[in-house]
Formats: structure tokens, sequence, C-alpha cells
């Protein structure tokens, strides 16, 4: 499992050009497996990140972190730089050229749709040769300019060559000795990539939760409700909660909110739902009380404590449908509450079909 979590089994995925030329020799690629490595050793400095981090680069030895010999190649790259969380571009003019290159930056893009996470921020694109090719409009911003990356070349007038490019040395394990140039870049690359890798393990994280939470809304029964009510419309308060738990609804509390009850008690309670059932009866104002308190501000709290979807509704119970006027109900769409008809029996059916569709808003459901 890498650092962010599921749905990405790798944190880093090096994409790059191995700068072959018509001989087959590859310019480019000992200095950028060196540079892989070092990047990853110097990230696994931070013990947050060390036991857990996992960079994929196609000729990293590693089970599950490079290309296995023995498989086809293409089905390989596609599943694993799918599967990675942040795309590391080398950029060079041999990367730009390269089909291999632009697969995996296609591959990866593509992927990232049906997860629900934006590719802002997820792309780290170091700049280790200057370039002459047109960029790709995933490496460009929405005014058309390139992404500024991380300058990771020198400024020779005549022969501008990756940082460290004449550290070579035999006795290195990567054929490399990088000097403190080389490293003050480094570094600054893994800052930010901290930040970008922690930023994007809470991301992953809210969508985790929000899939369980869908599975939640979208199954068949047994949800739990918090349904509110005031003591003073109790009748109607437990004809509802009847219905629901006849429906095979969980109902909670086990009688009507009581005027002056422990708030923190409410919101622990609350938090601790599937959804928040607001009973309206006759009394509008009432009603027009419970949106704000409840319906907003009660709500934004049990969700701050739980880090939950809580859809809310209005159960309309009204028979002379006076309830209903056009302004309570465009301030229940104000602070997100959805109006249902509880009228006449069954109503459960809706309110089934009302989480599904909750569910569906939340995102796919594994």
């Amino acid at each position: 499992m890498s650092y962010v979590g599921d749905p990405f089994a790798h944190d880093l995925f090096v994409s790059y050009s191995h700068g072959s030329d018509a001989g087959g020799e590859a310019f480019l690629q000992r200095w950028s497996e060196a540079f892989a490595q070092e990047l990853e050793r110097e990230l696994r400095t931070d013990p947050r990140v060390r036991g857990s981090l996992r960079v994929f680069l196609d000729k990293d030895l590693r089970p599950g972190r490079g290309v296995d010999p023995l498989e086809p190649l293409s089905g390989q790259l596609q599943g694993d730089v799918a599967a990675s969380g942040i795309l590391v571009v080398l950029m060079s003019d041999d990367y730009l050229r390269s089909r291999w290159c632009t697969d995996e930056r296609d591959w990866w893009q593509s992927a990232q749709g049906p997860l629900g996470l934006s590719t802002n921020g997820r792309i780290a694109l170091v700049r280790i040769m200057p370039t002459t090719e047109a960029w790709p409009p995933a490496l460009l911003d929405a005014c058309g300019a390139q992404l500024p990356g991380f300058k990771f070349h020198s400024d020779h007038p005549t022969a501008p060559r990756p940082l460290g490019w004449t550290d070579r040395s035999p006795a290195a394990p990567n054929g490399y000795a990088f000097g403190a140039e080389f490293a003050n870049h480094l570094l600054d690359l893994a800052g930010r990539l901290y930040q970008h890798l922690n930023e994007l393990k809470q991301r992953a994280e809210d969508l985790r939760r929000n899939r369980e939470e869908a599975r939640k809304l979208s199954q068949g029964g047994g949800q739990s409700i918090y349904l509110h009510g005031r003591s003073d419309r109790a009748a109607a308060w437990e004809k509802a909660g009847l219905h629901l738990t006849d429906n095979g609804f969980v109902v909670v509390p086990g009688s009507p909110d009581r005027v002056g009850a422990d708030p923190e008690r409410l919101h622990e309670v609350r938090s601790a739902c599937d959804a928040l059932l607001l009973v309206g009866t006759e009394d509008g104002l009432a009603l027009d009380a419970d949106l704000v308190v409840v319906g907003r501000h009660d709500r934004q709290s049990a969700r701050a404590r739980s880090h939950r979807l809580l859809p809310c509704g209005v159960l309309d119970t009204d028979d002379g449908g006076k309830l209903a006027t056009p302004i309570r109900c465009a301030s229940a769409r104000n602070v997100q509450a959805d109006w249902l008809d509880g009228k006449r029996e069954p109503w459960a059916p809706q309110v089934r079909e009302w989480l599904k569709q909750k569910a569906t808003q939340a995102g796919p459901v594994p």
C-alpha cells in the first residue's frame, strides 16, 4: 500500500525518456534512474513517509515497483501509471518526442476522471533539459502557458545538461555522486512533493469516506435516520417514526427533541446517523426555525464532527397543504434540504429513493 493509500498503489510514477539514439544508446537513462533513486532516498528521510512510500520506476528491480520482464510491457505500464498518485515528468525534448511517455501521460490522465480526483497539483514537472518541441495540453495551464515545474539543468550557453551530469562515480551505487547544487534543488522538489502528497492523502481519505457513505445510503435498508420533531408535535413525530421503522430504517432518538436538550449530546447522536429528516407539521413557523437551527447550523456541526455526508430532508406531513409555500421550499433548498411528501403512506420508499439519489451525487459506489 502506498503512503497516500487507496486507490493508489504508487505515490509517484517517474515518467522519462531514455534518450536513445539511432544506435540504441540511452543517454538519459542512467542519470534519470539515479535521479529517481536520490529523490526517493530524500523523501524517505521523513519518518511519516518512510515506511509506506512507493515510487514506480520502470527499471526498479523491487517487486511491484518496476517492470516485470515476464509480463507484457504496455499492460503493466498502463496499470501502474493509472494507479499512481503523482506523475513525475522528467522534461526534455526526448520526453516530448517519446511515444511511450505520451502513452504514460494519457493513461494517467484518463484514469483520474473515474476516481473523482482532480489532477491539479499532481504533475511534478522536472525540467532536466531546455525544450524546443511543443508541449501537450496536459502540461499547460488554462492560459496555454507551460507549467513552471522545477529547473534541474545547467545554464551552459552551448551545452546545457541535467544537474550533476558530470558527477559520475563508478563507486556510487547508482553511478553518480551528486554534489551540493543537485542536493539543494532536490530538497526544494522534495519539500513541495511532501506538501502535495499530504494534500492528496487527505483528498483520498475524503473520497474513501464519501464512497463508504454513498454505499450505506444506497443499500436496501437499515440506514439510520435522525428524525427531528418537536415534543409539542409528538403524535406526528411518532407516526413518522413508526412508518420508517416498519420499513427497515433505524430511527433515533427514541422520542421527539425536548426544548433545552443538551446540544452537544444531540450533535453526537446526529453525527452518527446516515441522514437527517425534519418533521414538518402545520406549524410553519416551527419548521422555519428548524431549517435554520437544525437543518443548517446543527447539521454543519454534526458534519464537521463526523466528516459524513448527512443529507437532510423536510418530511411534509401537513394534510392542509399550507406548509410547502414557495418561500419555505426555496429556503429549504438554500440550506440543502430536500422536500419529501409524507402526507400519504407509504412514503418510506420515497425516502429510500432519496437516499440512493444522494449516494449517486456523492460519487461512484464501490
